[in-house]
């Protein structure tokens, strides 16, 4: 009784968990266009545009077009990826890091008349150095797969928690 309580005083104040939001009726086919990278890693761009698709797809609140039949066009630009040692070794040397993919996310109506979104938005993951350097940068690719997976959730969640 008490949950059923609950549930009705929270209904009504219009809270809705994390994630099931919509975009507006008038949004609903999506043209994900080519990011650009800003950033000193190469390729970076396709992995976060893959990852942001496939989050996209998996969430299934949208329909993907082309350009010409989109309502509007997600894009954006990569600005950074940082690898920042956040705890040293005895001798100053960097053993845990942190590291970070930065997009600067845009959403415009189709044409790019009206922006309806321009956010800057971080994705991170944390990685521990290795014995030698290519276990370290293993670790350090692991952790940027984890990264890119981390923002492109973040881009879902900002585009269907309203604009």
């Amino acid at each position: 009784m008490l949950a059923l309580g609950c549930g009705l005083l929270l209904a009504g104040c219009g809270y809705h968990p994390e994630g099931v939001g919509n975009l507006p009726r008038e949004l609903q086919r999506l043209h994900l266009a080519a990011l650009t990278n800003d950033t000193f890693r190469p390729g970076l761009q396709g992995l976060v545009s893959a990852a942001i698709l496939r989050r996209l797809q998996q969430d299934g609140r949208v329909r993907f077009a082309p350009p010409e039949a989109a309502d509007a066009v997600l894009g954006g630009s990569l600005t950074a990826y940082q690898n920042d040692p956040i705890a040293f070794e005895r001798a100053d040397i960097g053993r845990r890091f942190r590291g970070r993919v930065t997009l600067a996310l845009r959403l415009a109506e189709r044409g790019g008349d009206k922006v309806l979104l321009k956010e800057e938005i971080v994705g991170e993951a944390f990685y521990t150095a290795g014995a030698g350097v290519v276990a370290t940068r293993a670790a350090e690719e692991e952790a940027t797969a984890r990264a890119v997976q981390d923002l492109a959730a973040r881009v879902v969640t900002r585009l269907m928690d309203g604009l």
